[in-house]
């Protein structure tokens, strides 16, 4: 009996294991469904494959990574219509999860990150890019991003900082630019943002000497700004032109 029982276990216990790789291998088949369907554009049918995929596999980290993102992808920034705000929490919700699994997960960050900032939610967008600086130093664009972040916060008409944390974002905001151009010296956009930084620092400067001083460092960065965007822009097109030629 106890024979018997022993291997009505194992049996048990094979039928299992073949039941989950069964349904892994389900899941990767919608992902990889899901995946045709977004490139398509196709996002609420990509939207389903993703869901099946997650219900199959739970662990499968990328396949809600996508349904977020497909997700995303419906929302429209300043959009209206209850639909477009729902797309925004459907993905809010989607990468929140991701998080509390994965707390370290960048890809999860940066598009919290993004979405906040599209929905006008500064502060947490903010919040989430110096999460992912932390986690990724090596990536230019969340340093980019904070810095311009700061920016749109400083400069806000309508409800502004007091001046002292004015102050404190600027310098934030250009020692992260600085980053930003450490890695990658064409980065234009973190160019013109050092200029537009510049200024709102010459803006709260107390002496004409430093307002000068302040406001030529702007010029100079919007001067290389210019420059930059002028040799990126030539390099795409030679990139263009050899990747005909190549065909």
């Amino acid at each position: 009996m106890k024979r018997n029982a022993k291997l009505t276990l194992a049996f048990l216990a094979i039928l299992a294991l073949a039941a989950t790789s069964c349904a892994k291998l389900q899941a990767r088949d919608n992902l990889n469904k899901g995946v045709r369907a977004f490139r398509d554009a196709h996002y609420e049918n990509a939207v389903n494959y993703f869901k099946q995929a997650v219900e199959l596999d739970p662990d499968l980290t990328t396949a809600e990574i996508y349904l977020g993102t497909a997700y995303a992808q419906q929302f429209i920034p300043d959009g209206r219509g209850e639909d477009n705000a729902k797309y925004a929490q459907l993905a809010i919700q989607t990468f929140d999860d991701v998080l509390k699994r994965d707390p370290n997960n960048v890809n999860a960050l940066a598009q919290l990150a993004s979405i906040y900032q599209n929905t006008h939610e500064l502060q947490k967008s903010h919040d989430y890019y110096m999460k992912y600086a932390q986690l990724d130093a090596s990536d230019p664009v969340p340093f980019y991003a904070i810095g311009s972040l700061d920016w749109i916060i400083v400069y806000d008409k309508n409800s502004p900082p007091p001046e002292d944390q004015q102050a404190k974002l600027i310098d934030e905001g250009l020692a992260n630019l600085d980053k930003a151009l450490a890695l990658n010296p064409d980065y234009d956009d973190a160019m013109t943002y050092k200029n537009l930084l510049y200024r709102e620092k010459a803006r709260l400067a107390d002496n004409e000497d430093d307002k000068k001083k302040l406001i030529a460092q702007a010029d100079e960065w919007f001067n290389k700004s210019l420059e930059a965007r002028k040799k990126n822009a030539e390099k795409k097109k030679g990139a263009a032109v050899g990747s005909d030629a190549g065909k």
